[in-house]
């Protein structure tokens, strides 16, 4: 089984804005929840939350790490 990139997200308050943390490589959910907990443990997150890469669309990117979701020409 391959591993997946997730990218992980945070609020550090209840109404706070969630924001980009960074990403884990992981070969499921469940490990991905686990390795993003544990690599970004530093702050006090009152929510946290993973993203399949794969699930990220991006809008008005062609280059980047979403430009490969993209297909051929670059245009949806």
């Amino acid at each position: 089984m391959g591993e997946e990139i997730y990218e992980v997200f945070a609020r550090k308050r209840r109404g706070g804005t969630l924001r980009h943390i960074g990403c884990v490589d992981a070969p499921g959910e469940e490990l991905a929840r686990v390795y993003a907990w544990s690599t970004y443990d530093e702050e006090k997150w009152f929510e946290m939350c993973v993203v399949p890469r794969r699930a990220v669309i991006p809008v008005n990117r062609s280059e980047g790490p979403w430009a490969d979701n993209l297909p051929a020409g670059g245009r949806r």
